[in-house]
């Protein structure tokens, strides 16, 4: 009986802290749509690479602190607070950057909302993996896959509707979005009763020497991250510099890459548990990259070998998250999660940091052919690590 209610609370814990990262994502990618509008049309001094630094200044708060919310939260034994402080810093600085006209000051905007950000969704997604084990690992972060997915995909859709409304909409909605979290966590969630405070910040800071396992899909999401930051800054711009095509239509488009991303992620996070991480992402990074390697050149063709080559990236990236995800917890014990995952993410923000980078640099230099190419080659080159290292 006793293990029947455990066994509830987990399930219990583990959909909601769903539901509030699909409400934390959201909220951060309703912004992708309409970002040439909310930045160029009030900045129109800015050029392409500034541009780019509205996302990266994100992604580098994301990189900075993730590791120190990880090793804080095993510090103390607690996710839940930060959850809660995380979805109402969110809100309020969501709403402050509609405030500004200094295109630095929005930049500060930028990197605080980051920082509540990560507290919140890198939070959840430890708490998903502290009511897990090592025979169902793979499943739930499969459900956190498709939570986290159906974020990316709704959220652009729902931007691009909203930002008809006006160009701030998007930024009010994402307020509300993060504000509704914060509520829901400080009245909802529960932290594990299986978590013990470590004494000691050294072995927190040496975990990556005590599991050098860990190293093998922390890489991997240095270049899924990469890659995301890269899709999401390069993807609207090229909509609306090369096709002409409208807010509305935009944040669809996005949602196309994310649908089969969605429904691939229960599945494939299911069956990793069966038969491993390692082929799953071998097989979807090969995919991938070739994928995304021809994708300057189909847009150059018109807008629907565009959305083939989005979708089919959406169905490559599908193989690869779940495992790559569920693979980190395989790799660090329970009392270490917060840090791990924290070790996890801060190369995957830093690729988060070095993507949108990597658009503008070439971008300077060539053009969207070019740049796509490059990153595919990136994607190969990560994925021949993983093959010499494991």
């Amino acid at each position: 009986m006793l293990d029947s209610h455990q066994n509830a609370t987990r399930s219990v814990q583990i959909l909601l802290s769903g539901v509030l990262v699909l409400l934390t994502v959201s909220a951060a990618a309703l912004l992708h749509t309409n970002e040439p509008e909310f930045i160029l049309g009030r900045f129109s001094s800015v050029s392409e690479f500034e541009y780019s630094l509205f996302d990266s200044v994100l992604y580098l708060s994301y990189l900075i602190f993730g590791v120190i919310l990880g090793i804080l939260s095993d510090r103390i034994a607690k996710r839940k607070i930060f959850i809660v402080i995380g979805g109402f810093g969110g809100s309020l600085f969501y709403w402050l950057m509609t405030t500004t006209l200094d295109y630095e000051i929005l930049l500060i905007m930028r990197f605080v909302q980051g920082m509540f950000t990560v507290l919140a969704w890198q939070s959840l997604m430890t708490s998903i993996l502290d009511y897990s084990t090592s025979t169902n690992r793979g499943r739930n972060m499969g459900i956190f896959g498709v939570f986290l997915a159906t974020a990316m995909g709704v959220g652009p859709v729902i931007g691009g509707i909203v930002a008809r409304y006006g160009v701030f909409q998007p930024y009010y909605v994402a307020s509300f979005f993060s504000l509704v979290v914060g509520l829901v966590a400080l009245c909802g969630i529960r932290d594990s009763d299986h978590l013990k405070a470590r004494v000691s910040f050294r072995k927190s800071i040496t975990l990556a020497k005590r599991c050098p396992e860990m190293k093998i899909p922390s890489i991997l999401n240095f270049v899924d991250r990469l890659h995301m930051g890269f899709i999401l800054t390069a993807l609207p711009l090229l909509l609306v510099t090369e096709l002409g095509i409208s807010e509305s239509f935009r944040g669809m488009i996005l949602g196309l890459f994310a649908t089969p991303f969605i429904l691939l992620q229960y599945p494939i996070g299911k069956l990793s548990d069966n038969i491993g991480r390692r082929v799953l992402v071998i097989t979807g990074s090969f995919c991938y990259a070739f994928t995304l390697v021809f994708m300057g050149f189909a847009a150059q063709v018109g807008l629907i070998p565009l959305i083939i080559s989005l979708v089919l990236l959406g169905i490559f990236s599908g193989l690869t998250a779940p495992p790559t995800m569920a693979w980190i917890g395989d790799c660090v014990p329970p009392k270490d999660r917060a840090t791990g995952m924290g070790l996890f993410n801060l190369l995957g923000n830093f690729g988060m940091v070095l993507g949108p980078i990597v658009l503008g640099v070439i971008l300077l230099q060539s053009n969207f052919v070019i740049a796509f190419v490059v990153a595919g080659l990136i994607e190969l080159l990560s994925l021949l690590v993983v093959i010499i290292k494991s």
